[in-house]
């Protein structure tokens, strides 16, 4: 949570800063100034003043280590003809297109082979586990992701460089040209697309979106019903899916096309409400784009 507060508020001042001209090099810099930043001296207490204690009770917390916390991160950059997508760690960024939900990001896992191949060079072990039908990969068996902001106890082998470290902070950049069809972005973290799939979040968002534009209703009310859709009655029965801490964001590209157009029928029957999105506190709005920064699996 702390390093996803920090990040929120940074971020986009550090992407300001990069080349006006070079928008890959601008993330990629940001990226990593966030993570220098984390190694200053102040910085575990900079991020104590994130931490959200035990609900307001007790003592106040004390300083933060940031060699043990983290965040995902991933950036939409939205332009008049394209959209710049970079990301670290496994929350994603989809596309709903004519309805059809188009990735915009790949979930960076340990085992994928390229990040299993950077994690072993640096010293590291990729470990899996295996709760009923839930298979999962773990950087010497903690971490589920293999690149995030933060989590610096993994970034300290001296002979590499950032991108080389067992988890890195280097976002993977990908350029998507817009087209007349691209209707919203939906941004989430690993415990929405655990429990759904990118077409499943897009129908859900399709079913009610219509109807919250043609109202003036907010757009929390959507994100929280998915909340609500993904939340788990019972640990126990999904093998601990719907259990994980969960942040979305919603971005309209097309209001007047998706207000005109008729919705799909509800398949949950859950009515957009006005209440707002408590679950979504990590999130950053930037002048032409969006970021949304994620906490990592507790430690």
């Amino acid at each position: 949570m702390e390093v996803a507060r920090f990040s929120e508020g940074r971020l986009p001042e550090e992407i300001a800063r990069g080349p006006s001209g070079d928008a890959a090099a601008a993330l990629v810099n940001a990226f990593h100034r966030i993570d220098e930043l984390l190694l200053e001296e102040e910085c575990g207490e900079v991020l104590r003043k994130f931490s959200s204690g035990r609900g307001g009770e007790g003592p106040p917390p004390g300083p933060v280590n940031p060699d043990w916390v983290g965040c995902t991160c991933v950036v939409c950059l939205v332009r008049a003809k394209e959209l710049i997508v970079a990301n670290a760690g496994d929350s994603r960024c989809v596309l709903s297109r004519g309805r059809r939900a188009v990735p915009l990001s790949e979930d960076h896992k340990p085992n994928l082979p390229t990040e299993e191949e950077r994690i072993n060079r640096a010293g590291g072990i990729v470990e899996r586990r295996q709760i009923g039908p839930v298979v999962q990969y773990r950087v010497n068996g903690n971490l589920n992701l293999s690149r995030s902001l933060g989590d610096l106890e993994y970034k300290k082998n001296p002979t590499l460089g950032p991108a080389e470290q067992m988890i890195c902070a280097t976002p993977e950049i990908q350029t998507f040209p817009r087209e007349a069809e691209d209707e919203f972005l939906l941004v989430a973290c690993d415990g929405v697309w655990d429990v759904l799939t990118n077409q499943e979040a897009v129908d859900f968002v399709h079913e009610r979106l219509p109807q919250a534009l043609r109202n003036g209703l907010p757009l929390s009310g959507i994100m929280e019903a998915m909340m609500d859709r993904c939340i788990s009655p019972d640990l126990t029965l999904t093998n601990g899916l719907g259990g994980d801490n969960m942040t979305a964001m919603l971005v309209v590209l097309n209001a007047a096309a998706i207000a005109d157009s008729t919705a799909l029928e509800p398949a949950g029957g859950i009515e957009v409400t006005s209440s707002a999105l408590a679950a979504v506190e990590e999130r950053g709005i930037l002048p032409d784009g969006l970021c949304s920064c994620q906490p990592d699996m507790p430690k």
